[in-house]
């Protein structure tokens, strides 16, 4: 090949790339957007939270999540979800929202577990 041959080859290939790129691109913009609309906000605002998650083995975790302003505890196996707790005592709640509030997102498992296990022990 010589030179004068190279570079339309090479401009092909460069703009079949960013076509290719762009529609990628486009392709992951409007699936993000698509999944956005299916989260279960409404007028913006989520109405499940996942606060955290402890894992304890391969398919099986703990979650605290906050459903419509009630905060639940459950469990979570390879087939099938369980309601642990509510948890409804103030003090409980109010130590919830201090840790969410120091670290500015959603407090971890394992800080809220120490501090109640402090608070009964």
């Amino acid at each position: 090949m010589n030179s004068p041959e190279l570079f339309p080859s090479l401009l092909k290939i460069i703009s079949a790339l960013s076509v290719t790129l762009g529609l990628m691109i486009m392709v992951a913009y409007l699936f993000k957007k698509i999944l956005k609309k299916g989260s279960g906000a409404i007028n913006g605002k989520e109405l499940i939270k996942i606060l955290s998650t402890k894992y304890l083995g391969p398919k099986s975790s703990i979650m605290l999540i906050n459903v419509l302003g009630n905060t639940l505890l459950i469990g979570v196996s390879s087939s099938k979800i369980s309601l642990l707790t509510e948890i409804v005592d103030s003090e409980s709640l109010e130590q919830l929202e201090d840790l969410q509030g120091k670290e500015g997102k959603s407090a971890s498992f394992s800080d809220y577990l120490k501090g109640v296990l402090k608070k009964n022990g």
